[in-house]
C-alpha cells in the first residue's frame, strides 16, 4: 500500500474537486434546452448534449473523492464522527432545502400559500427529497455517512485483492447489469430483472465511495491505468454519440447514457482519478505555492458552491439560445458557467465571512 500524502490538501484531488464542480453546473445549465427541446440536429442541442454527456462524471467523482479523503482517516467514536460529518450535512440540507423552497414557491410559482402551509408542505418534501433537484446528492452522501464507522472497519481488514473482489462484483451488479437491462430494454421495449444480482452490500453509491479509497491508497499496475485512462477518453467522445442515437430512436432525449451507473459515466470518472492521480508529483512541482493556496480554496469552497450555485443560475444567468450556431452556443455556454462559477464562489466567499452564517448554511464548513 502508498503511504497517504501527509500534507492537509492533495493537489490532485483539489484539481478533481474544481473540475467536477464546474462539470455539475455545466450539466445544469445544459439540461434545460436538453429537456425541452427534440431537435436532435441543431446547433444548441449538439452543444448541449455534449457538453452535459462530458460532465456526467462529477457526480461519481464527488463521491470517490468522499470516499478517498474520510475512509483514510482514525473514525474514533459513534458521537465524534456524526458531529462532525453527518451534522453539517444535515444543517445544510435543511437550510437549502428550506431556501429552495421558498424561492420555488414563491418566485417562481408565484404561490399564495401561507406560512403554515407552506411549513407543512416544506416538511413533506424535505423528507421525501422533492424541494430541489440538487439537492439529492445530500440525501445519498448522508446515507454513506451514516454506515462509514463501520464500512471504515470493513475496509481496513481487507487485503487488495479483497476489495478488487468487491470492486468488480459491484461493477458487474451496478454497471454491466444496468447497460444490459437498458440495451435490452430499448430493444426490446421490457426491462430484464435479474433477482440473483440483487446483493445489498454490493449496490448503491457506496461503490464508488470504495472505489475512490481503492484507487487513492493503492497503485495499479501500469498497463490497468493506462485502459481505464484510455477506456475513460473513449467514454467522452462515446457518450454524446450514443446519447444522440438513443434519442432519435426513443423520439425524445433518452438519459441511458446519462447515468451515474451508465459504462461511459464510470469509465470518465475512473478515467480522470486514474489520470490526475498520476499527474499528483508533476503538478506539485509545477504549481508554485500561491497558486496552489487559490486552488485549494476553489476546492475547499466546491461543496457550498455546489449549494447555491442553482440560485445563482436561476438568478444571474441567462439560458442557452434555440436557433444560436456552433460557435453562438458553445460561447454562450463557457461564458454562463464560468460566470455562474466565479459568482457563486464570491457568494460563499462572502458568506464565509460570518460565522453563523457558515454554520446555518455550510454546517461550517468554507
Amino acid at each position: 500500500m502508498n503511504s497517504v500524502i501527509s500534507r492537509k490538501r492533495v493537489l490532485y484531488v483539489d484539481f478533481l474537486r474544481i473540475l467536477s464542480i464546474i462539470a455539475v453546473i455545466m450539466l445544469h445549465y445544459t439540461a434545460d434546452l436538453l429537456t425541452t427541446s427534440n431537435d436532435f440536429n441543431s446547433a444548441s442541442w449538439w452543444i448541449s448534449n455534449f457538453f452535459n454527456s462530458i460532465s456526467r462524471f462529477a457526480v461519481p467523482v464527488f463521491f470517490m473523492i468522499s470516499g478517498a479523503m474520510i475512509l483514510r482517516t482514525e473514525i474514533g467514536t459513534y458521537r465524534a464522527f456524526f458531529r462532525k460529518r453527518v451534522v453539517p450535512l444535515l444543517i445544510s440540507l435543511v437550510s437549502w432545502s428550506f431556501i429552495y423552497g421558498l424561492y420555488n414557491q414563491y418566485f417562481i410559482l408565484k404561490s399564495k400559500m401561507g406560512a403554515f402551509e407552506f411549513l407543512l408542505d416544506f416538511g413533506y418534501r424535505l423528507l421525501t427529497d422533492r424541494n430541489y433537484v440538487h439537492l439529492w446528492f445530500l440525501y445519498a452522501i448522508i446515507a454513506i455517512y451514516l454506515t462509514v464507522p463501520l464500512v471504515s472497519k470493513f475496509i481496513k481488514s481487507c487485503s487488495e485483492r479483497d476489495l478488487r473482489y468487491y470492486l468488480l462484483l459491484w461493477f458487474i451488479v451496478n454497471i454491466v447489469c444496468r447497460l444490459v437491462s437498458d440495451s435490452v430494454e430499448r430493444l426490446t421495449g421490457t426491462g430484464l430483472s435479474i433477482p440473483i444480482l440483487n446483493i445489498p452490500f454490493f449496490m448503491g453509491y457506496l461503490g464508488y465511495f470504495i472505489l475512490g479509497y481503492y484507487l487513492y491508497h493503492f497503485d495499479l499496475p501500469s498497463r490497468a491505468k493506462n485502459i481505464l485512462f484510455n477506456l475513460g477518453v473513449l467514454s467522452f467522445f462515446i457518450a454524446p454519440v450514443a446519447t444522440y442515437f438513443v434519442s432519435v430512436h426513443s423520439s425524445a432525449l433518452d438519459e441511458m447514457f446519462y447515468g451515474n451507473y451508465s459504462i461511459t459515466t464510470f469509465f470518465m470518472a475512473v478515467g480522470m482519478f486514474v489520470y490526475f492521480r498520476e499527474k499528483e508529483d508533476a503538478m506539485s512541482a509545477r504549481v508554485n505555492h500561491k497558486l496552489q493556496m487559490l486552488i485549494g480554496s476553489f476546492a475547499k469552497a466546491s461543496f457550498s458552491v455546489y449549494l447555491v450555485h442553482l440560485l445563482i443560475e436561476l438568478i444571474v444567468a441567462g439560458g442557452m439560445e434555440f436557433q444560436a450556431t456552433v460557435l453562438e452556443a458553445a460561447l454562450n455556454l463557457v461564458i454562463n458557467i464560468l460566470y455562474i462559477f466565479i459568482i457563486s464562489y464570491v457568494t460563499v466567499k462572502i458568506l464565509n465571512l460570518n460565522k453563523a452564517a457558515t454554520y446555518i448554511l455550510f454546517g461550517g464548513r468554507g
